[in-house]
């Protein structure tokens, strides 16, 4: 353990103090503004429930007169109103501790659209009040973008089906579709199972970067580069009996996939009590046949031993080398451990906490994975982290705010089995 003494910048801790309490404002104007949209979609249900038997279009009326009311007195489109209303209500009846949530500025309104994209698949009331609970926990600790991949992997564990009956079923989904937007453009869209579809914009990205990093004069962006890419690609290539190009049914373009694939192995799993599904690191969970496919291609495997209760990594093969220590901060941190980034390990530096200059260790107690431009903003400016152990990190900012970082844990799925006898 180590401090560092700096003085505090009392400009930017004003500032951050001023910027927390104007967010919890607007997070209580905005929910001021559900909770009458939620008391518009009441009086529209009890303006329905009056007419007795109407028909499907005489029960919209009343609801699309008192959305073309509420539009115009706050100047928004009632098409607008109404999804709101509907939002509202939704939020009302099944997630109300989200709501109050919301209304007391303890969360944002990123955070209760994560909390209600993942919660509304749980259709058991019970379910879905226990993930609430948890789900608002994590949500007062972070950004919205970590709390869906967090959320993701709690609902699964939820769900009364397995991610591979399901993953079975929602496989039929899969398409492509074009939408005209104007100015002589359209939006190529298609729906693939997830572990492709992140395959591909990942390869679009690898590609555009080379291409990008070859030719100092190309003027466009990685985006523009990447839609070119596809079009290139899907316009060139022809589909072959011969080599069962194009002819895929979701699983064959895995076989050119190369992944990184970190075994998880809690106790009870190694017993065979368990069958717990894999997950994309960091995205979504994905269905173990999926995974199985993925790992016959690897060419190494990273065994990582997890606590079964808490989920933190305990100790991987080889752990002395540095290359096995890359695998072990690869395993437990998993992203940039910068408070709110997500960028993915593997894009990452490994940095040394305290300094090597300064007498800090080259051990996993001492690292820490930071993306470029963390690692940047550590080394160059006054904020800075120190270790407390277990992989936590301790984040304190010009200011002299302090956050606290904690590494996500290793497994996600709670076994629903008896507790061994010890």
């Amino acid at each position: 353990m180590y401090s560092i003494i700096r003085e505090v910048d009392t400009e930017f801790r004003e500032l951050a103090h001023d910027i927390d309490e104007a967010r919890a404002a607007v997070a209580q104007a905005q929910a001021a503004e559900a909770r009458v949209f939620a008391r518009a979609a009441a009086v529209g249900a009890r303006r329905v429930a009056a007419l007795g038997s109407p028909s499907s279009r005489e029960a919209e009326l009343p609801l699309r007169a008192l959305a073309a009311e509420l539009g115009a007195a706050a100047r928004m489109s009632d098409r607008t109103v109404q999804r709101h209303m509907n939002d509202a209500a939704t939020l009302t009846e099944k997630f109300p501790a989200t709501f109050n949530a919301w209304e007391q500025g303890r969360v944002n309104t990123g955070h209760v659209r994560t909390i209600m994209e993942h919660g509304l698949p749980l259709t058991d009331p019970d379910a879905r009040a226990l993930f609430e609970t948890e789900a608002l926990l994590r949500a007062e600790e972070t950004t919205p973008g970590r709390l869906g991949a967090s959320l993701a992997r709690l609902a699964e564990s939820l769900q009364p089906r397995t991610l591979t009956e399901r993953h079975q079923e929602a496989r039929a989904s899969r398409g492509a579709s074009v939408r005209d937007i104007g100015d002589g453009m359209a939006e190529f869209s298609t729906i693939q199972p997830a572990v492709l579809a992140h395959a591909m914009h990942d390869r679009l990205t690898q590609q555009a970067k080379t291409l990008k990093n070859a030719d100092p004069t190309d003027t466009r962006t990685l985006d523009q580069i990447r839609a070119d890419l596809v079009a290139d690609m899907l316009l060139t290539t022809t589909p072959t009996v011969e080599t069962g190009a194009g002819l895929s049914d979701g699983f064959g373009g895995l076989g050119a996939i190369r992944g990184i694939v970190n075994v998880t192995v809690p106790a009870l799993a190694l017993a065979g009590v368990t069958d717990e599904p894999a997950e994309l690191v960091g995205r979504c969970p994905i269905d173990p046949a999926t995974a199985r496919q993925l790992a016959g291609h690897a060419t190494g495997w990273d065994r990582v031993l997890a606590d079964p209760i808490t989920g933190c990594v305990l100790a991987v093969d080889r752990y002395t080398p540095s290359a096995d220590m890359k695998r072990f901060l690869r395993a437990r941190d998993q992203h940039c451990r910068f408070p709110g980034c997500r960028q993915p390990a593997h894009r990452c530096d490994r940095d040394h906490t305290l300094d090597y200059a300064l007498g800090g260790e080259t051990s996993t107690c001492n690292l820490a994975c930071l993306c470029k431009r963390h690692h940047t903003l550590k080394g160059e400016t006054a904020w800075s982290v120190r270790q407390l152990g277990g992989g936590v990190l301790e984040w304190t900012s010009p200011g002299g705010h302090v956050y606290i970082d904690r590494p996500p844990p290793a497994i996600y799925f709670v076994p629903n089995t008896d507790p061994p006898p010890f």
